[in-house]
């Protein structure tokens, strides 16, 4: 549900990003200044305002410590119940607050530009948690498998099961074995395309048996992780909420699985040698 939130005002956050970053500026949001009309709808201002950065309120700024609660949040003079209600809301529900607010190691503060979607990022200091770079592989062996499974289809002229996923042209199967099962935390994906174009990722309930089990639709999880680069850059952009659950919904299957079986959606003229891709976990 998420990949289908229009963007307001078609801001991009990682494109707002890339481009501070580019020019070593801290974002300013036309569409929300710094100024009384983005607090007052109508009417008397309110209390005079000081506009701030964190850095300029305290010299080691947090947005929250320990993790968040409902009780965090208190409304001031300024009249921003609505806001405070709907922060109180999403802490509530910790998944849903990360995708929010979540908090990244760079020294720079941005919004997101979506209703009361604002994405703050700030430097954290402290000691690092240790993390492990988990490859995705392509399974030569199944996606070989999968393709000769429709050819044989094709050729006696017989119909897939009722529900059976069959390979597409486009698609191939990648493997996710975890060096590690438990107390992993999902940091981030670590996909790179060496040219423009697309690549869906989409995990499966599938544990392959030496008999080869057909796939079936119903084992395909949602939501999947879409990368795609544009032509004329080299950054990567991604679906970032269904991406991220996704990838928080990996630390949990690791819990029960050894291996993760993926299937790959290759398009724009990208094939698997143009695909370089990892899932890095902390351990917790």
């Amino acid at each position: 549900m998420f990949s289908c939130v229009k963007p307001y005002e078609d801001q991009d956050y990682s494109a707002l990003k890339r481009a501070c970053l580019r020019r070593k500026v801290l974002f300013e949001d036309p569409n929300f200044p710094a100024t009384d009309d983005s607090l007052y709808y109508k009417g008397t201002p309110g209390p005079m305002v000081s506009w701030k950065r964190p850095k300029d309120i305290c010299n080691d700024p947090h947005l929250f410590v320990d993790g968040i609660s409902s009780h965090d949040l208190h409304q001031g003079q300024v009249g921003n119940c609505w806001f405070v209600a709907a922060c109180s809301s999403l802490a509530s529900r910790e998944t849903l607050w990360q995708k929010a607010v979540r908090p990244q190691a760079t020294p720079l503060q941005t919004h997101r530009g979506g209703g009361s979607s604002s994405n703050w990022t700030m430097a954290e200091d402290g000691p690092q948690k240790p993390q492990l770079d988990m490859p995705l592989v392509l399974d030569e062996d199944l996606t070989k498998q999968m393709r000769l499974r429709v050819e044989s289809l094709r050729q006696r002229g017989e119909k897939r099961q009722d529900g059976e996923k069959l390979l597409r042209p486009a698609e191939s199967v990648y493997r996710l074995d975890f060096l590690r099962q438990q107390k992993l935390q999902f940091e981030r994906w670590n996909v790179v395309l060496d040219k423009p174009g697309k690549v869906t990722i989409t995990g499966t309930s599938q544990n392959w048996t030496p008999d080869l089990t057909n796939l079936m639709t119903r084992q395909l999880l949602d939501p999947a992780a879409i990368f795609w680069r544009k032509e004329d850059s080299e950054a990567m952009d991604w679906n970032e909420a269904d991406a991220q659950e996704f990838g928080e919904r990996l630390s949990d299957l690791a819990k029960i699985r050894k291996v993760m079986f993926f299937l790959i959606t290759f398009g724009e003229g990208v094939e698997p040698a143009n695909l370089k891709a990892s899932v890095v976990f902390n351990q917790l």
